[in-house]
Protein backbone atom coordinates (compact mmCIF):
# COMPACT_ATOMS: atom_id res chain seq x y z
CA UNK A 1 0.00 0.00 0.00
CA UNK A 2 1.06 3.48 -0.59
CA UNK A 3 -1.03 5.45 1.59
CA UNK A 4 0.04 5.32 5.20
CA UNK A 5 -2.27 4.68 7.66
CA UNK A 6 -2.71 4.96 11.59
CA UNK A 7 -2.44 1.69 13.28
CA UNK A 8 -4.64 1.18 16.59
CA UNK A 9 -6.09 -1.36 18.98
CA UNK A 10 -8.79 -2.34 21.03
CA UNK A 11 -7.98 -4.44 23.87
CA UNK A 12 -9.18 -3.89 27.51
CA UNK A 13 -12.43 -2.04 26.38
CA UNK A 14 -10.13 0.83 25.24
CA UNK A 15 -9.53 2.04 21.83
CA UNK A 16 -5.54 3.04 21.87
CA UNK A 17 -3.67 4.91 18.68
CA UNK A 18 -0.22 4.22 17.86
CA UNK A 19 1.74 7.20 18.29
CA UNK A 20 3.14 7.94 14.74
CA UNK A 21 2.93 11.66 13.63
CA UNK A 22 0.01 10.18 10.84
CA UNK A 23 -2.89 12.35 10.82
CA UNK A 24 -5.05 10.42 8.21
CA UNK A 25 -8.49 9.77 9.36
CA UNK A 26 -7.93 5.68 8.43
CA UNK A 27 -6.53 3.50 10.69
CA UNK A 28 -5.53 -0.37 10.23
CA UNK A 29 -7.22 -2.03 13.35
CA UNK A 30 -5.64 -4.46 15.69
CA UNK A 31 -7.98 -6.90 17.90
CA UNK A 32 -6.91 -9.36 20.25
CA UNK A 33 -7.22 -13.05 18.98
CA UNK A 34 -10.34 -13.55 21.12
CA UNK A 35 -12.36 -11.16 19.58
CA UNK A 36 -11.74 -13.16 15.87
CA UNK A 37 -12.61 -16.29 14.72
CA UNK A 38 -8.86 -17.73 13.27
CA UNK A 39 -8.43 -21.36 11.80
CA UNK A 40 -5.17 -22.76 10.60
CA UNK A 41 -6.30 -24.20 6.94
CA UNK A 42 -4.81 -26.52 4.71
CA UNK A 43 -6.03 -26.62 1.23
CA UNK A 44 -5.83 -28.76 -1.85
CA UNK A 45 -5.09 -27.67 -5.69
CA UNK A 46 -8.69 -26.97 -7.37
CA UNK A 47 -10.38 -25.84 -3.81
CA UNK A 48 -11.42 -22.48 -2.73
CA UNK A 49 -9.71 -21.08 -0.16
CA UNK A 50 -12.39 -18.57 0.82
CA UNK A 51 -14.59 -21.54 0.97
CA UNK A 52 -13.32 -23.58 2.37
CA UNK A 53 -12.11 -20.78 5.25
CA UNK A 54 -16.37 -19.81 5.46
CA UNK A 55 -17.49 -23.08 5.96
CA UNK A 56 -14.88 -23.95 8.76
CA UNK A 57 -15.17 -20.33 10.79
CA UNK A 58 -18.52 -20.65 9.79
CA UNK A 59 -19.30 -24.26 12.00
CA UNK A 60 -16.73 -22.47 14.48
CA UNK A 61 -18.73 -18.96 14.72
CA UNK A 62 -20.92 -18.28 18.12
CA UNK A 63 -23.53 -16.61 15.47
CA UNK A 64 -24.46 -19.33 12.95
CA UNK A 65 -26.80 -17.21 11.01
CA UNK A 66 -24.08 -14.30 10.60
CA UNK A 67 -22.58 -14.63 6.64
CA UNK A 68 -18.81 -14.17 7.93
CA UNK A 69 -16.52 -12.25 5.91
CA UNK A 70 -13.44 -14.27 5.38
CA UNK A 71 -9.84 -12.40 5.59
CA UNK A 72 -7.25 -15.02 4.00
CA UNK A 73 -3.30 -14.71 4.23
CA UNK A 74 -1.46 -17.23 2.39
CA UNK A 75 1.61 -19.34 4.99
CA UNK A 76 3.36 -21.85 2.39
CA UNK A 77 3.18 -23.50 -0.91
CA UNK A 78 3.39 -27.42 0.33
CA UNK A 79 4.01 -30.44 -2.45
CA UNK A 80 1.12 -31.85 -4.36
CA UNK A 81 -0.18 -28.36 -4.31
CA UNK A 82 -1.51 -27.52 -1.66
CA UNK A 83 -1.28 -24.70 0.49
CA UNK A 84 -1.28 -23.32 3.64
CA UNK A 85 -3.94 -20.32 4.62
CA UNK A 86 -4.40 -18.40 7.57
CA UNK A 87 -8.28 -17.82 7.64
CA UNK A 88 -10.26 -15.13 10.17
CA UNK A 89 -13.10 -13.44 10.43
CA UNK A 90 -14.94 -10.90 12.75
CA UNK A 91 -18.08 -11.60 13.43
CA UNK A 92 -19.53 -8.49 13.47
CA UNK A 93 -22.76 -8.79 15.84
CA UNK A 94 -20.10 -8.75 18.51
CA UNK A 95 -18.41 -5.22 17.55
CA UNK A 96 -21.00 -2.97 19.14
CA UNK A 97 -18.22 -1.88 21.61
CA UNK A 98 -15.29 -1.40 19.11
CA UNK A 99 -17.68 0.31 16.24
CA UNK A 100 -18.97 2.85 19.20
CA UNK A 101 -15.10 3.49 20.33
CA UNK A 102 -14.19 4.13 16.30
CA UNK A 103 -17.07 6.59 16.09
CA UNK A 104 -15.77 7.95 19.16
CA UNK A 105 -12.41 8.24 18.27
CA UNK A 106 -13.73 9.27 14.59
CA UNK A 107 -11.47 6.88 12.76
CA UNK A 108 -12.32 5.14 9.86
CA UNK A 109 -11.03 1.24 9.32
CA UNK A 110 -9.37 -0.02 6.14
CA UNK A 111 -8.34 -3.38 7.57
CA UNK A 112 -8.66 -5.47 10.97
CA UNK A 113 -5.78 -7.62 11.67
CA UNK A 114 -4.71 -10.17 14.83
CA UNK A 115 -2.82 -8.31 17.46
CA UNK A 116 -0.83 -11.40 17.58
CA UNK A 117 0.74 -11.75 14.82
CA UNK A 118 2.34 -8.05 14.88
CA UNK A 119 3.44 -9.09 18.15
CA UNK A 120 4.78 -12.21 16.65
CA UNK A 121 6.95 -9.90 14.16
CA UNK A 122 7.93 -8.07 17.01
CA UNK A 123 9.45 -10.99 18.66
CA UNK A 124 10.18 -13.31 15.45
CA UNK A 125 14.42 -12.64 15.61
CA UNK A 126 14.26 -13.90 19.80
CA UNK A 127 11.81 -17.02 19.53
CA UNK A 128 13.78 -18.44 16.08
CA UNK A 129 15.07 -21.46 15.51
CA UNK A 130 14.36 -25.21 14.56
CA UNK A 131 12.00 -27.53 15.99
CA UNK A 132 8.58 -27.38 17.92
CA UNK A 133 8.17 -23.97 20.50
CA UNK A 134 5.03 -23.12 22.05
CA UNK A 135 4.89 -18.96 22.22
CA UNK A 136 2.43 -17.83 25.01
CA UNK A 137 1.17 -14.18 24.54
CA UNK A 138 -0.02 -12.57 27.49
CA UNK A 139 -2.45 -9.57 27.47
CA UNK A 140 -5.33 -7.88 28.96
CA UNK A 141 -7.91 -9.66 27.24
CA UNK A 142 -6.72 -12.93 27.62
CA UNK A 143 -3.81 -15.28 26.50
CA UNK A 144 -3.19 -16.22 22.67
CA UNK A 145 -1.17 -19.45 22.35
CA UNK A 146 0.89 -20.26 18.64
CA UNK A 147 2.74 -22.90 18.21
CA UNK A 148 5.10 -23.09 15.94
CA UNK A 149 7.42 -25.88 13.68
CA UNK A 150 10.75 -23.93 12.60
CA UNK A 151 9.06 -20.83 11.30
CA UNK A 152 5.63 -22.50 9.73
CA UNK A 153 2.68 -22.06 12.44
CA UNK A 154 0.61 -24.92 13.02
CA UNK A 155 -1.40 -23.84 15.86
CA UNK A 156 -3.35 -20.31 16.60
CA UNK A 157 -5.20 -20.41 19.49
CA UNK A 158 -6.65 -17.97 22.08
CA UNK A 159 -7.80 -18.27 25.98
CA UNK A 160 -10.03 -15.85 27.98
CA UNK A 161 -8.54 -14.71 30.60
CA UNK A 162 -8.84 -17.06 34.31
CA UNK A 163 -8.99 -20.00 32.13
CA UNK A 164 -7.01 -23.06 32.79
CA UNK A 165 -3.24 -21.87 30.85
CA UNK A 166 -1.91 -26.10 31.21
CA UNK A 167 -5.08 -27.20 29.37
CA UNK A 168 -4.79 -24.34 27.25
CA UNK A 169 -1.49 -25.03 26.18
CA UNK A 170 -2.55 -29.04 25.94
CA UNK A 171 -5.05 -28.38 23.20
CA UNK A 172 -2.87 -26.27 21.55
CA UNK A 173 -0.36 -28.62 20.93
CA UNK A 174 -2.84 -31.40 20.41
CA UNK A 175 -3.85 -29.11 17.35
CA UNK A 176 -0.52 -28.98 16.28
CA UNK A 177 -0.17 -32.37 16.56
CA UNK A 178 -3.27 -32.70 14.58
CA UNK A 179 -2.02 -30.34 11.47
CA UNK A 180 1.58 -30.89 11.30
CA UNK A 181 2.49 -34.37 12.68
CA UNK A 182 3.86 -35.51 16.50
CA UNK A 183 6.75 -33.67 17.38
CA UNK A 184 8.83 -33.52 20.66
CA UNK A 185 8.04 -29.85 22.12
CA UNK A 186 11.56 -28.08 22.10
CA UNK A 187 10.81 -24.94 23.71
CA UNK A 188 7.91 -22.35 25.52
CA UNK A 189 8.42 -18.40 25.60
CA UNK A 190 6.56 -17.00 27.38
CA UNK A 191 5.78 -13.14 25.71
CA UNK A 192 5.25 -10.00 28.35
CA UNK A 193 4.81 -6.73 27.86
CA UNK A 194 6.76 -4.16 29.68
CA UNK A 195 3.63 -2.11 30.76
CA UNK A 196 1.63 -4.51 32.26
CA UNK A 197 5.18 -5.40 34.46
CA UNK A 198 5.41 -2.24 35.93
CA UNK A 199 1.59 -1.71 36.60
CA UNK A 200 1.26 -5.17 38.17
CA UNK A 201 4.17 -4.09 40.71
CA UNK A 202 1.94 -1.88 43.07
CA UNK A 203 -0.90 -4.90 43.18
CA UNK A 204 2.11 -7.02 44.40
CA UNK A 205 1.23 -9.64 47.35
CA UNK A 206 0.90 -8.63 51.10
CA UNK A 207 4.37 -9.22 52.41
CA UNK A 208 3.33 -12.25 54.51
CA UNK A 209 2.30 -13.97 51.25
CA UNK A 210 5.22 -13.02 49.13
CA UNK A 211 7.50 -15.31 51.69
CA UNK A 212 5.68 -18.09 50.64
CA UNK A 213 6.71 -20.53 47.84
CA UNK A 214 5.97 -18.92 44.52
CA UNK A 215 3.28 -20.55 42.33
CA UNK A 216 4.69 -23.65 40.23
CA UNK A 217 4.80 -22.39 36.49
CA UNK A 218 1.76 -24.38 34.56
CA UNK A 219 3.89 -24.21 31.16
CA UNK A 220 6.85 -25.95 33.02
CA UNK A 221 4.90 -29.17 33.12
CA UNK A 222 5.35 -30.17 29.69
CA UNK A 223 9.11 -31.06 30.27
CA UNK A 224 10.54 -28.08 27.87
CA UNK A 225 12.26 -25.32 28.97
CA UNK A 226 10.56 -21.99 29.68
CA UNK A 227 11.90 -18.55 28.89
CA UNK A 228 10.20 -14.95 29.39
CA UNK A 229 10.41 -11.93 26.69
CA UNK A 230 9.94 -8.68 27.25
CA UNK A 231 8.19 -6.27 24.90
CA UNK A 232 7.33 -2.37 24.45
CA UNK A 233 3.62 -1.40 24.97
CA UNK A 234 3.41 -0.77 20.85
CA UNK A 235 5.62 -3.64 19.77
CA UNK A 236 2.48 -5.10 18.71
CA UNK A 237 1.36 -1.97 16.89
CA UNK A 238 4.69 -1.62 15.26
CA UNK A 239 4.15 -4.93 13.79
CA UNK A 240 1.05 -4.33 12.35
CA UNK A 241 2.23 -1.08 10.50
CA UNK A 242 4.46 -3.19 8.75
CA UNK A 243 2.05 -5.43 7.74
CA UNK A 244 -0.43 -3.29 6.63
CA UNK A 245 1.90 -2.20 4.11
CA UNK A 246 2.57 -5.78 2.71
CA UNK A 247 0.51 -7.26 0.04
CA UNK A 248 -1.07 -10.66 0.63
CA UNK A 249 -1.70 -9.80 4.54
CA UNK A 250 -4.60 -10.88 7.10
CA UNK A 251 -7.66 -8.93 6.60
CA UNK A 252 -10.68 -9.85 8.91
CA UNK A 253 -12.97 -6.77 8.10
CA UNK A 254 -16.84 -7.31 8.23
CA UNK A 255 -18.29 -6.04 4.82
CA UNK A 256 -20.63 -4.17 6.19
CA UNK A 257 -17.41 -2.13 7.45
CA UNK A 258 -16.07 -1.64 3.93
CA UNK A 259 -19.42 -0.35 2.53
CA UNK A 260 -19.29 2.17 5.30
CA UNK A 261 -15.25 2.67 4.16
CA UNK A 262 -16.66 2.97 0.80
CA UNK A 263 -19.96 5.38 1.61
CA UNK A 264 -16.98 7.66 3.73
CA UNK A 265 -14.15 7.75 1.05
CA UNK A 266 -16.87 8.51 -1.38
CA UNK A 267 -18.69 11.38 0.57
CA UNK A 268 -14.77 12.42 1.61
CA UNK A 269 -14.33 12.94 -2.53
CA UNK A 270 -17.21 14.48 -2.72
CA UNK A 271 -16.76 16.91 -0.76
CA UNK A 272 -13.21 17.57 -2.29
CA UNK A 273 -14.82 17.83 -5.79
CA UNK A 274 -17.32 19.87 -4.39
CA UNK A 275 -15.14 22.77 -2.65
CA UNK A 276 -12.93 22.63 -5.56
CA UNK A 277 -15.98 22.74 -8.21
CA UNK A 278 -17.17 26.17 -5.67
CA UNK A 279 -13.58 27.39 -5.59
CA UNK A 280 -13.43 27.19 -9.48
CA UNK A 281 -17.19 29.02 -9.93
CA UNK A 282 -15.69 31.78 -7.22
CA UNK A 283 -12.86 32.33 -9.76
CA UNK A 284 -15.48 32.38 -12.60
CA UNK A 285 -17.85 34.65 -10.97
CA UNK A 286 -14.28 36.47 -9.54
CA UNK A 287 -13.12 36.76 -13.40
CA UNK A 288 -16.74 37.78 -14.67
CA UNK A 289 -17.58 40.39 -12.64
CA UNK A 290 -13.85 42.15 -11.35
CA UNK A 291 -12.22 41.88 -14.85
CA UNK A 292 -15.11 44.42 -16.56
CA UNK A 293 -14.27 46.69 -12.97
CA UNK A 294 -11.07 46.13 -13.05
CA UNK A 295 -11.00 47.33 -16.50
CA UNK A 296 -13.18 50.33 -15.92
CA UNK A 297 -10.49 51.01 -13.35
CA UNK A 298 -7.62 50.35 -15.47
CA UNK A 299 -9.40 52.15 -18.23
CA UNK A 300 -10.35 55.60 -16.52
CA UNK A 301 -6.77 55.57 -14.63
CA UNK A 302 -5.28 55.78 -18.58
CA UNK A 303 -7.63 58.26 -19.50
CA UNK A 304 -6.68 60.43 -16.74
CA UNK A 305 -2.88 60.03 -17.00
CA UNK A 306 -3.53 60.39 -21.73
CA UNK A 307 -5.01 63.96 -19.75
CA UNK A 308 -1.68 64.82 -17.59
CA UNK A 309 -0.34 64.10 -21.10
CA UNK A 310 -2.13 65.65 -23.39
CA UNK A 311 -1.44 69.09 -21.51
CA UNK A 312 2.29 68.37 -21.55
CA UNK A 313 2.42 67.07 -24.92
CA UNK A 314 0.58 70.20 -26.34
CA UNK A 315 2.94 72.64 -23.96
CA UNK A 316 6.00 70.50 -25.71
CA UNK A 317 4.74 70.78 -29.06
CA UNK A 318 3.76 74.50 -28.86
CA UNK A 319 7.21 75.26 -27.38
CA UNK A 320 8.63 73.11 -30.23
CA UNK A 321 6.45 74.91 -32.58
CA UNK A 322 7.87 78.45 -31.64
CA UNK A 323 11.54 77.14 -31.67
CA UNK A 324 10.65 75.66 -35.11
CA UNK A 325 9.26 79.51 -36.55
CA UNK A 326 11.98 81.41 -34.93
CA UNK A 327 14.61 79.08 -36.73
CA UNK A 328 12.14 79.19 -39.65
CA UNK A 329 12.85 83.14 -39.91
CA UNK A 330 16.38 83.42 -38.80
CA UNK A 331 17.68 80.87 -41.10
CA UNK A 332 18.72 82.87 -43.91
CA UNK A 333 20.01 80.03 -45.93
CA UNK A 334 16.61 79.54 -47.52
CA UNK A 335 16.11 83.25 -48.09
CA UNK A 336 15.10 85.14 -51.70
CA UNK A 337 18.13 87.08 -51.72
CA UNK A 338 20.29 83.46 -50.72
CA UNK A 339 18.34 81.38 -52.73
CA UNK A 340 18.37 83.92 -55.78
CA UNK A 341 22.41 84.42 -55.28
CA UNK A 342 22.97 80.76 -54.87
CA UNK A 343 20.99 79.92 -58.21
CA UNK A 344 22.66 83.30 -59.82
CA UNK A 345 25.91 81.56 -58.87
CA UNK A 346 25.21 78.51 -60.95
CA UNK A 347 23.92 80.22 -63.80
CA UNK A 348 25.92 78.79 -67.02
CA UNK A 349 26.76 80.78 -69.70
CA UNK A 350 24.59 81.64 -72.18
CA UNK A 351 21.51 80.80 -69.84
CA UNK A 352 19.35 84.48 -69.30
CA UNK A 353 16.84 84.03 -66.23
CA UNK A 354 13.00 84.98 -67.52
CA UNK A 355 10.90 84.84 -64.36
CA UNK A 356 11.29 84.08 -60.59
CA UNK A 357 8.67 82.76 -58.68
CA UNK A 358 9.80 81.96 -55.13
CA UNK A 359 8.12 80.90 -52.02
CA UNK A 360 9.65 79.95 -48.78
CA UNK A 361 7.70 77.07 -47.85
CA UNK A 362 7.82 75.43 -51.02
CA UNK A 363 10.63 76.60 -52.87
CA UNK A 364 11.47 78.55 -56.70
CA UNK A 365 10.50 77.94 -59.87
CA UNK A 366 12.26 79.34 -62.55
CA UNK A 367 12.01 80.14 -66.50
CA UNK A 368 14.78 80.65 -68.48
CA UNK A 369 16.30 80.56 -71.87
CA UNK A 370 19.57 79.19 -73.06
CA UNK A 371 21.93 78.98 -76.76
CA UNK A 372 21.33 75.47 -76.31
CA UNK A 373 19.71 72.42 -74.32
CA UNK A 374 23.12 71.61 -72.90
CA UNK A 375 23.02 74.64 -70.78
CA UNK A 376 19.73 73.62 -68.98
CA UNK A 377 20.94 70.28 -68.30
CA UNK A 378 24.23 71.69 -66.82
CA UNK A 379 21.76 74.29 -64.74
CA UNK A 380 19.37 71.49 -63.17
CA UNK A 381 22.48 69.38 -62.48
CA UNK A 382 23.97 72.11 -60.54
CA UNK A 383 20.82 72.82 -58.90
CA UNK A 384 20.64 68.81 -57.74
CA UNK A 385 24.53 69.07 -56.68
CA UNK A 386 22.99 72.34 -54.35
CA UNK A 387 20.40 70.31 -53.20
CA UNK A 388 22.77 67.41 -52.38
CA UNK A 389 25.75 69.79 -50.71
CA UNK A 390 23.93 73.07 -49.17
CA UNK A 391 25.16 76.10 -50.28
CA UNK A 392 27.23 76.58 -47.79
CA UNK A 393 28.83 72.94 -47.35
CA UNK A 394 32.69 72.71 -47.51
CA UNK A 395 33.06 69.15 -47.09
CA UNK A 396 29.83 67.77 -48.93
CA UNK A 397 27.95 66.97 -45.90
CA UNK A 398 25.91 70.25 -46.19
CA UNK A 399 22.05 70.45 -45.42
CA UNK A 400 19.65 69.96 -48.10
CA UNK A 401 18.30 73.06 -49.50
CA UNK A 402 15.98 71.63 -51.87
CA UNK A 403 14.55 68.21 -51.79
CA UNK A 404 13.43 67.75 -55.47
CA UNK A 405 15.18 69.53 -58.84
CA UNK A 406 12.30 69.12 -61.95
CA UNK A 407 13.72 70.06 -65.48
CA UNK A 408 10.32 70.25 -67.24
CA UNK A 409 9.75 70.46 -71.43
CA UNK A 410 12.52 72.85 -73.56
CA UNK A 411 10.84 74.44 -76.33
CA UNK A 412 12.32 75.48 -79.26
CA UNK A 413 12.20 79.67 -80.22
CA UNK A 414 12.18 80.96 -83.61
CA UNK A 415 15.50 82.22 -82.67
CA UNK A 416 17.06 79.41 -81.90
CA UNK A 417 16.87 79.63 -78.18
CA UNK A 418 15.74 77.00 -75.72
CA UNK A 419 12.91 77.81 -73.33
CA UNK A 420 12.64 76.07 -70.27
CA UNK A 421 11.44 75.96 -66.65
CA UNK A 422 13.17 74.55 -63.68
CA UNK A 423 11.21 73.75 -60.47
CA UNK A 424 12.69 73.38 -56.94
CA UNK A 425 10.93 71.67 -54.41
CA UNK A 426 11.85 71.88 -50.32
CA UNK A 427 9.04 69.16 -49.83
CA UNK A 428 9.84 65.39 -51.29
CA UNK A 429 7.35 63.72 -53.99
CA UNK A 430 5.52 62.17 -50.99
CA UNK A 431 5.16 65.29 -49.33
Amino acid sequence: MDKVYQTAVFEGGVLRVMASGVKSREAALALPLGRLLVRLLRVAEGEDPVEVARGVLSAASPFPDESLAVGLEKVCDEAGGRAVYLAAALPESSTDDIADALDAAKLNVVRVDALVLGELRGVWKSIGGEGRRLVVFEGPDGVSLVVLDADLPVSIRAASTGSDLKREAMLSLLEAEDFGGPKPLGEVVRVRREAEDSAAEPAAEPAAESAAEPAPNPLASFGAPVRSIEIGADAGLAGIAERTAEEGSLNAMPDSWRAVLAETRFKAKLVRNMIAAVAVWLVAMAVIFGVPVAYGYMTDYQKNLCKRHAKQYKAVADKKAKVKLVRKYSDHSRGALEIMKAVSDRLPDGVTLSSWDFTRDDGVRLRAESDDSSSAYQLKDALAEMCAEGEDAEDGEGEKIFEVVRLGALSKQKDGKQKFEIECSHRTEEE
